[in-house]
């Protein structure tokens, strides 16, 4: 069976396999070599948001999106950490991309609880990872500085908040494409 092919399937349950298998066939998709080019996390915001569904198994308890992508396939697809490691042939390294995202997550919850520095009453200073953040406060808005470039928007909106600039400045210095590279 195909399962010779994956790296880590050993421990997998066949049915499981088999099932994903099939649906990559009625699919009419390849059954190998998908590459994965980002993983989401669904609660970064909201550690209560709703979990995702994986789109090849059907697992409705996905919290860390990894989205798939093939030359030889029209659509990228959306799947939970195994289905990923099936599509790509390495369960092993779609479990690593999954740890790292896990401890980003935790990394993400202790900068939003560290304290910065406020030197002037509208300006927060700190470090992260080796980079010098900067949060000014404008009367409408908020500014983030990060090694001397600034930031006025998260997610496309204008940073109305000091929580969406600490979102901001956490995105800039730890971003998610240091989890892919493995």
């Amino acid at each position: 069976m195909y399962t010779t092919n994956i790296q880590g399937a050993e421990e997998l349950d066949k049915r499981y396999l088999a099932r994903c298998i099939r649906k990559l066939k009625e699919w009419g998709a390849p059954l190998d070599h998908w590459e994965c080019i980002d993983v989401i996390d669904v609660r970064e915001d909201d550690e209560d948001g709703t979990l995702s569904e994986c789109e090849l198994c059907g697992c409705a308890n996905v919290r860390y999106e990894h989205v798939m992508i093939h030359e030889l396939y029209f659509e990228t697809v959306t799947v939970g950490c195994i289905c990923a490691g099936i599509m790509e042939g390495d369960i092993l390294r779609a479990k690593e991309r999954e740890r790292r995202m896990r401890n980003r997550a935790k990394r993400k919850k202790s900068f939003i609880a560290k304290k910065w520095s406020q030197p002037e009453w509208d300006t927060y200073r700190r470090q992260h990872r080796g980079h010098e953040i900067m949060i000014l406060q404008n009367p409408e808005s908020y500014a983030v500085y990060v090694d001397g470039q600034v930031h006025l928007t998260y997610k496309g909106e204008v940073i109305r908040d000091f929580l969406s600039a600490a979102y901001r400045a956490f995105e800039l210095t730890d971003p998610v494409k240091e989890v892919l590279t493995i």
